[in-house]
């Protein structure tokens, strides 16, 4: 793209900047027409979006196509191809076992990374980049897109119904579980669990881009090769299907707020570590250790949303929530290259951000998730 248009790295960048900032904002936007439309209508547009989004850059002839398809009609998708999407359609589908279901579709997005990308390059290589977007569209649209539209199903049949299985406690007999704020989602705004969910989450998108943009820079100012920590920093990236397959299912056993907290705490050490002590062993065990927390955050903050605003609320208020994300990645893939210009070093974005996430150990940790673990009422089979 860069040699056909004889564009600079800047100028194709800011259609980039583009589709991450209306990806963003289309976050708690998708989250209110789910609410009206259902999980299934909006996931499919927004999947159908993104097709088109991809299908239009094969047929481009200008850099204003790019602004068209891939800043703005691939950054609209977002309102249905983002976890915002599939939050609320499992909240309404899980509530033991909510942790385990989230975890699993939060890991599909890395995984998807580890095995699509050596593919499009293979593809990208012997195809070019217009052929591979021709198809790689194609089969989004005839593929994907129908699978959205006729399998996803909003809400389970009672028969299927988590919740009316019979619980420990004896035959026939049903938990249900309270949503604390089961309001109108505005009066959920100023809710204390929702302004520390929103807190800890613009931690995470910060501390996640300052590693995902400045780590191999950082590494390689300090006498590492290029080679090692990119090395290293793909390992680290292979590890976050592994960190967030055990978070889930742990937050069902152990509640939602330990697990999350210690993530937190887990990933401020990583960076500590690096900004002590720069070393053959620490160049790997940075990018592994926040590796296993980069993604294990997602399941475990959209799934304490819908435990104490329910389904209903989900999508709106984690969608707010993944705003507050992008926004905190926005600050900080400006901050730290600003940090470096004046300092010369990365050591104080690095430090800024174990500062932050071990704020957001402490903020998680106050969370009063007691509130979503009383069980209502046991209801017992009327005699015969």
């Amino acid at each position: 793209i860069l040699a056909e248009f004889q564009m600079s790295r800047a100028a194709l960048s800011l259609p980039i900047a583009l589709s991450l900032i209306l990806y963003g904002v289309s976050q708690p936007i998708g989250g209110l027409l789910i609410r009206r439309y259902g999980s299934r209508a909006i996931i499919t547009i927004g999947t159908a979006l993104t097709a088109i989004a991809i299908l239009g850059m094969s047929q481009i002839s200008s850099f204003w196509g790019i602004y068209l398809f891939y800043g703005v009609i691939l950054g609209a998708g977002g309102i249905g191809n983002s976890f915002t999407g599939v939050a609320p359609l499992l909240t309404n589908w899980f509530r033991e076992r909510r942790g385990f279901a989230l975890s699993i579709a939060s890991s599909g997005s890395s995984t998807g990374q580890l095995l699509g990308v050596p593919v499009l390059v293979l593809l990208l290589a012997a195809l070019g980049w217009r052929t591979t977007f021709f198809w790689v569209g194609i089969a989004l649209l005839c593929g994907i897109v129908p699978l959205c539209f006729f399998m996803i199903r909003n809400e389970p049949g009672e028969a299927e119904r988590e919740e009316s299985a019979p619980s420990p406690g004896g035959a026939g007999q049903t938990t249900s579980y309270p949503v604390p704020y089961d309001l109108p989602w505005v009066q959920c705004l100023h809710k204390t669990p929702f302004i520390l969910l929103l807190t800890s989450f613009f931690t995470c998108g910060f501390t996640v881009t300052v590693i995902g943009i400045h780590w191999i820079p950082f590494a390689t100012d300090v006498g590492f090769s290029a080679a090692v920590a990119a090395s290293a920093f793909a390992v680290g990236g292979g590890l976050n299907t592994v960190g967030t397959l055990i978070a889930g299912p742990l937050s069902d056993r152990l509640g939602r707020k330990i697990p999350l907290s210690l993530i937190y705490l887990f990933r401020g050490l990583g960076f500590l570590l690096f900004i002590f002590f720069k070393n053959d062993v620490t160049v790997w065990a940075t990018p592994m250790m926040i590796g296993l927390s980069w993604i294990a955050t997602v399941p475990l903050t959209s799934a304490l949303t819908g435990d104490f605003f329910g389904a209903r609320n989900v999508g709106i208020l984690f969608g707010l929530i993944t705003l507050s994300h992008q926004l905190g990645a926005g600050l900080s893939a400006w901050l730290s290259g600003y940090i470096y210009d004046v300092t010369g070093s990365y050591n104080l974005a690095f430090a800024l951000a174990a500062y932050l996430c071990l704020q957001a150990a402490v903020i998680v940790f106050f969370i009063n998730e007691k509130e979503t673990r009383k069980p209502l009422a046991a209801a017992a089979p009327e005699p015969a």
